[in-house]
Formats: C-alpha cells, structure tokens, sequence
C-alpha cells in the first residue's frame, strides 16, 4: 500500500510538472502560483481530563497543513499532513513524525456530478456515524435541491474508539446522505452507512448504521442543531455482560460566530450528548464517545486568523468498559490557533 501510495504522488506532481519542463522560458514561479497553493492551521492546546477524581494533563503543537495543486479546470489534487508534537515530552505524537492523513483528487465529472477518489475524509449529515478517513471514491450529485453523497471504499476504525475492539480494519465501506431545505432556514439530513465484516466479541457482522437530524437558523445570531444515530450492532456486551448502546443523540445551541477573517467576532455554544460506542463508526467532536454530558464554551477572534477556544465538559460514560461502574469525566481545555 505505502509503494501504491507513493507511485501515486509521484504520477500526480508528474503530470503537474510537465507544463514547466515544455516551456523552455522555465516560468515555474508563475507556474506554481497559479496552480499550487498550501494552507492550513497552527494550533496549540492544552487539555485538562478528570476520570473519577485521577486528572491527566496534556499540552501539544498540532501543524494542520494542505498542499493543493490544480491539475485541470476545477480538478485539484490535494493532500494533507497533520505532524503533532507533545509539549510534555517532547516527542511526536503517533506512529509516525508527519503522518500523511489524506491525499486525493476531486473535481466535476459533469453538470451538478463531483467526484472525490483517494484516500479522503468521510463527514455524515452531521458527523454523527462518520467522521472519517475512507479510500475510495465519493460522488456528489446537486439536483433538484436535494444534494445528495454517495461514498463506497475501505475504512479502517475501532468503532467509536470502543474498549472491547469492535471495528475493521480495511473492510469495505458504503454510505448514501443527503440534505433538504424544509424552509431557508432550516435543513433536514440523513445518513446510511454499511461497514462489512465487523469484529464484534461474537463474530463477523455486517453493520449498518443509520443518522437523522436538523439544523436551524432561530435568528442572525442564534443557530441550533440535533441529530439522531443507530446501529444494528444490539448485542454487544461489555466485561459485565451488560448490552453496549447503539444509540446516540447530539443536540445543540450557538449564540453569534466566531469569523475567521472578522476581527472581535466571537461566539459562545452549549450542547448535551448521550453517545454510544456502538452508535457511530467515529462521531464527531472530542470526548463524544461513549459519553454523555453536557458541554459549554467559547470561541473568540481577536485578531483575523487567530482562534481562541475554551469549554468546559461534564459526564460520565454511557457503558463502562474497565471497571464496575460508569466513570465520571470532566475536561477543561483552552486552545489558539492561527489560520494561514
């Protein structure tokens, strides 16, 4: 896979540099500022976490960084590279010191049809099932104002990041989604997914996972959202032999935006979680798996591409996996980040 990986890097920046070595006048500046750009974000965080009184610390520079180039008309290749350093040890964190986490090309195949193909992130209607790196392919259809996703590739993910190892690791992976506007203020989503041949304690299962949900703009300053998930995955059963949920809800409240590119702009946000480890293959948000509590904080630009975060988490987990009891957790983070 790493030699694939590697032949396909190659062949993209290939195909890239060809334009420069045909013109004999070497315009490579011009070349690479109209075709190849790179982005991303700084950030530094430190987190707070208190299971049942035992409180870990940890601090980290991430580096967040996007390498894009234009092949043809609006077909780009991108891929992204997210190295972490520990601030405590000093270390890289993860397996490797910069991890390449996507690399993929997307463009329209015609009219209202895009495609992405690579290895990319797989997002559903609202995060709730899937939050994800997939390799495959994921088609885009914008039609009748009901733009619709269909992805179909591999995934690798211990679901929910669960403690009793129900996941695949490169097993095929499909999901259908889309969106409608109920009124111009308001959206509804839904999400399918299959992954086949789950690892569960009992044997391989094909799981199915299904999202419902809602967002809604109450006012300008005052935004709302709620969603629903399921899995088929009903019996699994942790140490104690009790069943593992497979369900999940997520719902939230947001009071005025924090814009990137506005100076002094900020907002604040409040939401409650029940989210089962068997509810989702990766849900998205920090510490929402396997928790349920409510979380509350804040975010503020105080200068154009600058980010300040703060929230503050209190819960306990919905099934307990070590232990014969549900942990209480409370986490406290602060966090900065610069935009480029």
């Amino acid at each position: 896979m790493l030699k694939s990986t590697k032949l396909m890097i190659a062949g993209l920046f290939a195909a890239l540099a060809m334009p420069v070595f045909a013109n004999p006048l070497g315009q490579v500046q011009k070349w690479t500022e109209d075709r190849v750009k790179i982005d991303g974000t700084i950030r530094a965080r430190f987190d707070s976490v208190e299971v049942e009184k035992a409180r870990a610390n940890s601090r980290h520079l991430n580096a967040d960084l996007w390498l894009s180039a234009r092949l043809y008309q609006d077909w780009t290749a991108k891929m992204e590279i997210e190295p972490q350093l520990n601030l405590k040890t000093g270390k890289m964190n993860g397996d490797q010191d910069i991890p390449m986490n996507k690399l993929f090309i997307e463009g329209t195949v015609y009219d209202q049809v895009k495609l992405r193909a690579g290895k990319f992130g797989a997002f559903s209607s609202y995060g709730r099932v899937l939050d994800n790196e997939v390799t495959g392919g994921e088609l885009s259809f914008n039609y009748g104002g009901l733009p619709t996703k269909v992805t179909v590739g591999r995934v690798t993910k211990i679901f929910n990041d669960n403690g009793l190892g129900v996941g695949v690791h490169r097993n095929a992976i499909a999901a259908v989604q889309s969106k409608y506007a109920l009124t111009p203020r308001t959206n509804l989503g839904a999400t399918l997914t299959y992954v086949k041949n789950t690892e569960t304690p009992t044997g391989k299962k094909d799981a199915w996972f299904g999202e419902v949900g809602a967002d809604t703009q109450f006012a300008p300053d005052l935004s709302a959202m709620a969603a629903y998930s399921v899995s088929n995955l009903d019996d699994v059963r942790n140490v104690a032999g009790k069943k593992v949920s497979n369900h999940g809800v997520f719902a939230g409240v947001k009071y005025k935006n924090a814009d990137w590119g506005k100076a002094q702009s900020y907002d604040v946000f409040m939401n409650v979680r029940h989210v089962g480890a068997m509810s989702g293959v990766s849900s998205v948000e920090d510490y929402s798996k396997n928790v349920q509590g409510i979380q509350i904080g804040a975010n503020y630009v105080p200068y154009k591409n600058v980010k300040l975060n703060a929230f503050y988490l209190h819960g306990k987990e919905v099934d307990n996996f070590a232990g014969a009891k549900k942990q209480k957790i409370n986490v406290f983070r602060a966090q900065a980040e610069y935009k480029f």
